[in-house]
């Protein structure tokens, strides 16, 4: 069982209930179930005195991200990026804690903009990450590219002493769905379907031997902007493709279904299927 944490910008909020409903996420080794999810301002500094208060040994960290590591400030003086180059910079100072080289503090502290004291703050945390034996045994990274380089992974397992670390190789999405019905008749998928083109990425969910009518679910993502549009036919289904998206039944969708997605170069996949899993790269130890 984990944590999630997430950034604290407004459009991160879809996460809360994404996770409140699917209550899991994904991994290379199986499912790891979520009990709650939290916010962290959004600056490292921040997130690792959230991970230090939380002391959490799976923990899933939803922020923005590239290959080449987090796209989130430092702390919040500065707007240097706590990517893979600076991340790896900071665990050559935690080897040292609690006897820092002085000028080593120092020339990070002006290299980013940060003041001395935020430094050993840094370090000083991680360090507490890093020697808590139960404390991100496992940290799941759900931001934009952030595996499709490994050295990102890696330096970030290091870093905390994980033994795993992952991330997708693709860019990736939060979104809420609230598709189109109509009762008491059904929805008339043909016809909504010829008279809305599709927006940027569609594609149709159909289980008839299950239950479960035709749902078309369009989602568009602009890199940090996502929307979804679509129709189901039968309304009293939603639930029951919730259940199968999500993996459980106690989701208590009835109008709303938030989703989560890869979007690889083509098409998208959705958490409940293994294209999902197949676009995340995870490190451990050798």
């Amino acid at each position: 069982m984990g944590i999630a944490l997430r950034q604290s910008e407004p459009e991160f909020a879809i996460v809360d209930d994404y996770y409140r409903r699917a209550k899991r996420e994904p991994t290379r080794r199986g499912d790891l179930e979520i009990s709650r999810t939290d916010a962290f301002r959004s600056n490292f500094l921040d997130l690792v005195r959230t991970l230090v208060s939380k002391q959490s040994s799976h923990v899933v960290i939803v922020a923005h991200g590239n290959s080449d590591g987090l796209l989130m400030p430092l702390t919040d003086k500065t707007n240097d990026r706590a990517d893979n180059r600076v991340l790896s910079e900071l665990s050559q100072l935690v080897d040292q804690w609690p006897s820092l080289d002085a000028q080593m503090v120092k020339a990070y502290a002006t290299g980013y903009a940060i003041t001395q004291a935020e430094v050993r703050a840094l370090v000083q945390n991680c360090y507490t990450i890093r020697n808590h034996e139960s404390n991100c045994v496992a940290v799941h990274i759900r931001g934009c590219k952030i595996g499709a380089k490994t050295e990102n992974l890696e330096t970030i397992r290091g870093l905390f002493n994980s033994v795993v670390v992952s991330g997708p190789e693709c860019p990736m999405l939060y979104a809420p769905f609230t598709p189109e019905w109509s009762r008491p008749r059904d929805k008339d998928v043909d016809a909504w379907t010829a008279s809305n083109k599709a927006d940027t990425r569609r594609r149709e969910f159909y289980s008839p031997g299950a239950g479960r009518s035709r749902l078309v679910l369009d989602v568009n993502y602009a890199g940090s902007t996502s929307s979804t549009q679509g129709v189901i036919q039968h309304a009293d289904d939603l639930a029951k493709w919730a259940q199968d998206f999500y993996g459980n039944m106690n989701h208590g969708v009835q109008r709303a279904m938030p989703i989560a997605a890869m979007w690889p170069e083509s098409g998208y996949f959705l958490a409940h299927e293994q294209g999902y899993i197949d676009q995340i790269n995870a490190v451990r130890p050798a």
